[in-house]
C-alpha cells in the first residue's frame, strides 16, 4: 500500500509531480482550480475554452508546466453535477485518479478533491473516503503472474490536501481508519482471489492464525475435533472431499469484559463444484469464491486488530469443499446436524446453508449480543439484486437498520428482504425437520428461513453476498475478482458502535 498522509496548503506552491483538482460539470473551476488560473494568468480558462472537458464525472486532462505552480502537472478530474456529489463518488473520483497517476510516472502527488462540497460531510469523511478510493482503486492480484509488468516510476505517495489546519487533526485519525478498513479488505480480497487448490480449509485456518493481536485468540479444529464436536452437518458436505474441512473460531475481547461479543459467522466453502447435484461447467471457476463469506470475517478481524477496536467480537467459520467422490452426501440423504436438526437433503449444491447451522448453532449457544451471518448463500439473490447490493434478512429490525444506514455511508449497499412466517411453510419436510431448498420462489428468503432454525432467540442478520462478493467486470474500487464485499459495512457498523 503507497503511503498516504494529509497536508493543508495552495496548490500553487505544491512541489509534487502531479496536483490533482477536481472539475465541476459545466467548466466550473473548484477553489484550486482558480487559484491556479488565477497565478497562471488564466491558462486553466484558455484550455476549458477548447472544450478538451467539460467536468463529467471521471473525465481526466493533464496540463505540464503550468504558469506560476511549481509541479510538472496539474491533472484536472471532472467531478460531475456538485449537488449530486457523495461520498462513494469521492472514493471512486479518487481511484481513478490513482490509477490515471500510477501509468503517468508521477510518483508523489496532491489530492484536492477535499474541497468539493458533501452535503452532511466534514473533512474527515471525506478524506476516509478519498483514502479508501486510492488504496482500493490500486488495488490488483498478481501473484501468480511469472512476468509483471514492471513500471520504474510507479505512484509512491499521496498527500490529502484540506483546506483548513484545523481539520488536520480529524483527517489524519480517520485516514488511519482508512488505512486498516482497506487493509482488511485487501487482505479479503487476496484471499478469495487465491485458486481452489491454494486457498484450502487448511490454509484459511492457516491464516487466522497468522492474525496477531493480544487481544485475540484463535482455535482452528481439524476433522478430528470437528468428529468430537459432533459438527455433522459440515462432515456432512465434506464427504466428497479428501481434503479435511476447518472449524475456525476467533474471539477478540476488546470491549468491556464480560460484555457479550457481536458474532461474525462466515460461510467457507473454498470450492464448490455442487457435490452430487454437479454445477453446469461455465464459470464454474468461479466458485472458487464460495468462501468470500469467510474472507469477509477474517477481513474484518484483520482490520479490527489493526485498529484494536473496543469491541468484543467471536467470529465462527465452517470450511470445506463440496465436490463429487464416492463417499460424497447424495440427494435424499438426511444429515442431523449439530444442533440435532435433522436436514433432508434434496440438492447437493445447496450446502451452504448446510455448514451454516453448526457454525450458527455454535455462535448461538456462546450467547452472543447479536449474530451477523456472511454467506454467498444463492443465486436467486443475484437473480433479484444483481451485483448492486447485498440481501439482508433476520429477525431484528433495529439490527437491520443499523446495518442498512452503514450500507449506504459506505456504499457497500444492503436490501432488505422479508421473512414472513408463511415462507417457512416451503422448507418443511415430509419425512425430516426439515428440508435444504425451498422450491423456484422466493430461494433468498427461504435459505434465510432454514438459517433462522438454529440462531435460536439470539438478534440475527444474514447478509446474502452472492451478488456482490466478486465482479469479473471490474468496478469503480475494485479489480476484477473479489470485492471483499461486507469489510468495508461491518466496520462501519462496528465503528458507529464504539462512538
Amino acid at each position: 500500500m503507497i503511503e498516504i498522509q494529509v497536508k493543508s496548503g495552495s496548490a500553487v506552491k505544491q512541489r509534487d509531480d502531479a496536483v490533482v483538482i477536481p472539475l465541476l460539470e459545466g467548466r466550473k473551476l473548484s477553489d484550486s482550480g482558480k487559484a491556479i488560473n488565477a497565478a497562471s494568468n488564466k491558462s486553466l480558462v484558455d484550455y476549458l475554452r477548447k472544450f478538451d472537458q467539460s467536468g463529467d464525472s471521471g473525465e481526466i486532462g493533464t496540463l505540464y508546466n503550468v504558469q506560476g505552480t511549481l509541479t510538472a502537472r496539474t491533472v484536472l478530474i471532472g467531478a460531475g453535477n456538485e449537488k449530486k456529489l457523495d461520498l462513494h463518488k469521492l472514493r471512486t473520483l479518487a481511484a481513478k485518479a490513482a490509477r490515471h497517476l500510477e501509468k503517468s510516472g508521477a510518483r508523489d502527488v496532491s489530492f484536492f478533491l477535499s474541497e468539493l462540497a458533501v452535503r452532511g460531510s466534514g473533512a474527515a469523511d471525506k478524506a476516509q473516503a478519498i483514502a479508501e478510493g486510492i488504496w482500493l482503486g490500486l488495488y490488483k492480484f498478481e501473484q501468480y503472474k511469472s512476468e509483471k509488468k514492471e513500471n520504474k516510476r510507479e505512484l509512491r505517495s499521496v498527500t490529502i490536501m484540506v483546506k483548513s489546519r484545523r481539520d488536520l487533526d480529524a483527517a489524519e485519525k480517520a485516514v488511519a481508519v482508512a488505512r486498516g478498513v482497506c487493509r482488511g479488505t485487501i487482505f479479503a480480497r487476496d484471499l478469495a482471489n487465491g485458486p481452489g487448490n491454494v486457498c484450502t480449509p487448511e490454509y484459511l485456518g492457516d491464516q487466522a492464525r497468522a492474525l496477531k493481536h493480544k487481544n485475540l485468540k484463535v482455535t482452528v479444529m481439524d476433522k478430528k475435533a470437528i468428529e468430537k464436536a459432533g459438527f455433522t452437518g459440515l462432515l456432512a458436505v465434506n464427504q466428497g472431499s479428501s481434503r479435511e474441512p476447518r472449524f475456525i473460531v476467533l474471539n477478540y475481547q476488546g470491549g468491556k469484559k464480560g460484555d457479550a461479543p457481536v458474532a461474525l459467522v462466515g460461510k467457507g466453502l473454498t470450492f464448490d463444484a455442487g457435490g452430487i447435484s454437479i454445477k453446469p461447467p461455465a464459470h464454474m471457476d468461479e466458485m472458487k469464491f464460495d468462501m468470500c463469506g469467510a474472507a469477509a470475517v477474517l477481513g474484518i478481524f484483520r482490520a479490527v486488530c489493526e485498529l484494536s477496536l473496543p469491541v468484543n467480537l467471536l467470529g465462527v467459520i465452517a470450511s470445506t469443499e463440496n465436490l463429487l467422490g464416492g463417499a460424497a452426501y447424495k440427494p435424499g440423504d438426511i444429515v442431523k446436524s449439530y444442533k440435532g436438526i435433522n436436514i433432508e437433503v434434496l440438492n447437493t449444491d445447496a450446502e451452504g446453508r448446510i455448514i451454516l447451522a453448526d457454525a450458527l448453532a455454535y455462535a448461538a449457544e456462546q450467547k452472543p449480543e447479536q449474530i451477523i451471518d456472511f454467506a454467498t448463500l444463492t443465486g436467486a439473490c443475484v437473480v433479484a439484486l444483481g451485483s448492486e447490493a447485498s440481501g439482508l434478512l433476520g429477525n431484528d429490525d433495529a439490527l437491520q437498520s443499523k446495518i442498512e444506514k452503514s450500507g449506504k455511508h459506505t456504499h457497500d449497499r444492503v436490501w432488505r428482504l422479508p421473512m414472513y412466517e408463511e415462507y417457512q411453510e416451503q422448507i418443511k419436510s415430509e419425512i425430516a425437520d426439515i428440508k435444504n431448498i425451498g422450491g423456484r420462489g422466493a430461494g433468498t428468503i427461504t435459505a434465510a428461513c432454514f438459517l433462522s432454525r438454529f440462531v435460536d432467540d439470539v438478534t440475527w442478520a444474514h447478509l446474502d453476498i452472492a451478488g456482490t462478493a466478486w465482479d469479473m467486470k471490474g468496478s469503480d474500487i475494485s479489480a476484477k475478482g473479489a470485492t471483499g464485499s461486507g469489510v468495508r459495512l461491518l466496520l462501519d457498523y462496528l465503528g458507529r458502535r464504539t462512538v
